[in-house]
C-alpha cells in the first residue's frame, strides 16, 4: 500500500491550506480561466486498477541504464550525470528509488548547465487511455532552498508540449507539477486552454511540500471529449483532496490519449533568480500507473 495518510498534524495542515485556498478560488479560477474546487471522490488509485509500478534496475551497470530498463524510456536527458540509484534502505520504504541531484547554480536545462533530469516513461497498458491515475512519493532534503521553484513529475500525452510549446489540440499535452517558494505546489499545464506563453499555474498553495520526509502526489486526469471543454484533473496530496479543475480542454482530436509519465525536474524558470544557491537533492519512489477497470 503505498498510500500514506497525513499525521494529524499535516492533517490540519492540509486542510486549513485546502480551506485557505477555496477562500481565494474565484481569484485563481479567473487567473486560469477554469473553474476550481477539490474531488468529493476517493482518490483514483482507489477506483482504478494497477496497470504498472515501474522503478530503477539496481542491477544495471549504471543510473542511465538503470532508468532505461526500469523505465523502459528510451529519451532522457541529465540522468547519467545527475541521477543515482537508491535501494529499498536509503528509500527507507520497501522498494528502490531515484535521487535527483541539482547542482549549484543550475536551472532549467534551457537557462544554464543541466540540473536534475528528465525522461518519459510509455507503458503499453495506457495505450489510448482517456483517463489514467498516476502515483508517486517524493522526497526533499532537508532544509532544502526552493528559491522561486521547479518542476516535477506528470502526466502527459502526444509531443508532451513544454518549454513554451505551442497547444493546439493535436500535439499532446503535458500536466506536471512544481514546487514554488516556501514549497506552495501546483499543477503547471501545457493545454489547450492555457492563456500564457509558457506554462499555466493551477491551484498555487493549495498544499506545501515538506522537507526531509516523503509525500505522495496523486493526479488523475479524464481527457476532454474533441469539441467540448469537459476535461477534469484531480490532485491529492497523502491521500488528502486539494484540487479538483474542470473545463480543461487538452485536445481537439481524439488521437491524442494518455501516454504515460514525463519524468521532469529542475530548478525554474529561465534566470538567475531561479537557480539553486548550493547543491541539493531529491528523492524519488514508487511510480503507480492505473487506468478504470472497464
Amino acid at each position: 500500500m503505498i498510500m500514506q495518510r497525513l499525521s494529524t498534524h499535516h492533517q490540519v495542515l492540509a486542510l486549513t491550506a485546502l480551506l485557505a485556498g477555496l477562500a481565494s478560488t474565484s481569484a485563481w479560477a479567473k487567473d486560469s480561466k477554469n473553474d476550481l474546487s477539490y474531488p468529493r471522490i476517493e482518490p483514483c488509485s482507489q477506483r482504478y486498477q494497477t496497470v504498472a509500478t515501474p522503478q530503477p534496475d539496481l542491477s544495471a551497470e549504471d543510473a542511465q541504464e538503470g532508468v532505461r530498463q526500469g523505465f523502459g524510456t528510451k529519451r532522457s536527458w541529465g540522468v547519467d550525470d545527475n541521477v543515482e540509484l537508491l535501494d529499498a534502505s536509503a528509500t527507507g520504504l520497501d522498494q528502490p528509488g531515484l535521487r535527483v541531484h541539482y547542482p549549484k547554480g543550475t536551472s532549467s536545462p534551457g537557462d544554464t548547465e543541466q540540473g536534475g533530469a528528465g525522461f518519459y516513461s510509455e507503458p503499453d497498458v495506457l495505450d489510448g487511455a482517456e483517463r489514467a491515475c498516476l502515483t508517486y512519493r517524493v522526497r526533499f532534503e532537508p532544509g532544502f532552498n526552493f528559491v522561486k521553484g521547479g518542476k516535477l513529475p506528470g502526466l502527459y500525452g502526444g509531443e508532451a508540449p513544454s518549454g513554451g510549446d505551442e497547444v493546439n489540440g493535436e500535439n499532446g499535452f503535458s500536466m506536471r507539477f512544481m514546487w514554488r517558494a516556501a514549497g506552495q505546489g501546483e499543477l503547471y499545464e501545457y493545454v489547450v486552454s492555457k492563456d500564457k506563453k509558457y506554462g499555466a499555474s493551477v491551484g498555487r498553495g493549495l498544499w506545501s511540500f515538506p522537507t526531509g520526509e516523503w509525500i505522495t502526489i496523486e493526479q488523475e486526469l479524464v481527457l476532454n471529449t474533441p469539441g467540448e471543454k469537459d476535461g477534469l484533473a484531480r490532485v491529492w496530496i497523502n491521500g488528502v483532496p486539494v484540487l479538483e479543475q474542470s473545463e480543461i480542454v487538452y485536445r481537439t482530436t481524439d488521437e491524442v490519449t494518455i501516454d504515460g509519465l514525463m519524468f521532469s525536474t529542475f530548478f525554474g524558470g529561465h534566470g538567475k533568480d531561479w537557480r539553486t544557491p548550493r547543491d541539493q537533492y531529491a528523492d524519488f519512489a514508487a511510480f503507480r500507473f492505473y487506468i478504470p477497470s472497464t
